[in-house]
Order: structure tokens, then C-alpha cells, then sequence
């Protein structure tokens, strides 16, 4: 059934977005500094680039494809206008799939020898994925939980969208069982996947979803 009091979508939209910004904070704890700043002297370029630098450069990845699911998120609350407790159930397991991401991005750095701490960032990333999927693909079965003015092609161009985290981390996870090297790259191929296949918006169309 269609949830409308006590909890409504603006207060599903406020506890989405305090995970996100709160989840965002946390990434900032796994970039690496000195113990002590009156040693900082004494540490070699090498061991900068090594360390701080790289730690830097997996924050940005890591913090990239957390805007991504953002963007998505609201793109998704914005085509709906309400929801079901199913919804919010599925959403719940979302948000838990966020939280995660800090751990599992930091266990990754922290256990280079060990190729499952790699699989398990790119799990994470694959589960929060397809729950966004589903999500969507949910909603546009329910045409009472969407905005009357939403067409079928931007239904579909949203749900397209949806796919590109789930690409991006089975891209991630055959990395690394292929044992490349430089995996945090692929942490930036949503620009390059939504620059080149998202660009442009679809035109709308006169028949809506519903």
C-alpha cells in the first residue's frame, strides 16, 4: 500500500541524504598522514606518493561513485511521487549498502596482499547497484508511485543510467581477477560512461508511463 503518514517521501529524502553526506565525512578518516606532525620532516617524496598521495587519489574515486548513487537517487525521488512500504524496505537495505562502502574501501587498502579485500569493495559497489536497479525497475511497475508527467523514454533512460554502477563494478571485479594493476581506476569510468552514452536527455514523449 501506498505509505503516506507518519512517513512521508520528504522524510525518506532527508534520512538519504544525511547517510550520504555523513558516508561522504567518513572517507575523509582513510587518508593516510603521520602519526605525529613533528615527523613529517621526515618523510621522503617516495614515501608520500606511496602513501598520502594514493590514499588522496582513493578518496576521490571512492567519493565519485558515492555522488553517483547520489545523483541517481534523487534522479529516481524525483520522478516519483510517493512510495510503498516495499519500497522503503529495499531502500533501507540501500542505505546499509552505504554506510558499508567506508569499510569496505578502507579494508581494501589496508590488505594490498589479499585479493579478496579487493573483491569485497567491488561487492559492495555491485550490491548497491542492483538494489538501485531494482528499485527503479519497482517503481515503474507501480504507476501510482510516479509523477503523471513521466514518459516512457525517460523511464527508460534513467533505468539505463541505473545499470552503470552495476557495469562499473563487474568491470572492477573482472580487473581484478585478471590481476591488473591501478584498480581504483575504474572508480572513474562513470564520467567517461555517462559522457558518452548519457549526454543528451531523451525526447519526451506524448505517451506517459502510466
Amino acid at each position: 500500500m501506498v505509505v503516506y503518514e507518519p512517513i512521508t517521501k520528504v522524510n525518506l529524502e532527508r534520512i538519504t541524504n544525511g547517510v550520504f553526506g555523513f558516508t561522504m565525512t567518513l572517507l575523509a578518516k582513510d587518508i593516510v598522514t603521520p602519526d605525529q606532525y613533528e615527523k613529517a620532516v621526515s618523510i621522503t617524496v617516495d614515501q608520500f606518493f606511496n602513501n598520502t598521495l594514493s590514499s588522496i587519489l582513493d578518496f576521490i574515486g571512492v567519493f565519485i561513485l558515492l555522488a553517483m548513487f547520489w545523483m541517481l537517487f534523487y534522479q529516481m525521488f524525483h520522478r516519483m511521487k510517493t512510495y510503498d512500504y516495499h519500497f522503503i524496505h529495499v531502500h533501507m537495505l540501500a542505505l546499509m549498502a552505504i554506510v558499508l562502502i567506508p569499510f569496505s574501501s578502507q579494508f581494501s587498502n589496508l590488505a594490498d596482499n589479499f585479493t579478496f579485500a579487493d573483491y569485497f569493495f567491488q561487492f559492495n559497489i555491485l550490491m548497491l547497484g542492483v538494489i538501485l536497479v531494482y528499485l527503479w525497475h519497482y517503481a515503474t511497475s507501480k504507476p501510482e508511485l510516479l509523477t503523471p508527467e513521466l514518459t516512457k523514454a525517460d523511464a527508460r533512460f534513467l533505468f539505463n543510467k541505473c545499470l552503470v554502477p552495476v557495469a562499473v563494478a563487474i568491470i572492477g571485479v573482472a580487473w581484478i581477477t585478471a590481476d591488473l594493476e591501478y584498480t581504483d581506476i575504474t572508480s572513474f569510468l562513470p564520467f567517461i560512461i555517462f559522457g558518452i552514452f548519457f549526454r543528451n536527455p531523451p525526447i519526451n514523449e506524448d505517451n506517459p508511463t502510466r
